[in-house]
């Protein structure tokens, strides 16, 4: 569990760099709805250059642990079309205005996708928060 916050906390924070203007969202179908773990078989991460911070923090990044539960939509290019906040802990933890700020991810398409199915998933998120085993 600790292994995949840090990860996803890694991911987060390396794709701050882009600045891309955004594409129109392309569907192939319908979004087909699938759990967090699921996102793998569809989606892969695309590593991107990291910015370099040079000590500041990201304007979205909370300055105290919690967690975050959030709903993502990848369309058929790889690309996050929607993140849209469900809820936080603490209570307004981050903002949804937080959450769209945050640069957006882009994904390849797995081994397994060649269709380029286009996914919806609910994604939970903790930062700053270690777990004893």
């Amino acid at each position: 569990m600790k292994k995949t916050i840090f990860i996803t906390l890694f991911f987060l924070l390396s794709a701050c760099n882009s600045t891309e203007e955004p594409s129109e969202p392309y569907f192939t179908q319908a979004p087909i709805k699938v759990e967090q773990s699921e996102v793998k078989e569809y989606w892969v991460f695309q590593p991107q250059k990291t910015k370099k911070f040079r000590g500041e923090r990201p304007s979205w990044l909370p300055e105290q642990p919690g967690m975050m539960t959030y709903k993502l939509i990848i369309d058929s290019n790889g690309n996050e079309v929607t993140k849209e906040l469900i809820s936080t802990t603490p209570n307004n933890w981050i903002t949804q205005q937080q959450l769209t700020d945050m640069s957006k991810i882009s994904y390849l398409p797995s081994d397994q996708n060649t269709n380029r199915v286009p996914v919806e998933v609910v994604m939970k998120l903790a930062v700053g928060i270690t777990r004893n085993k």
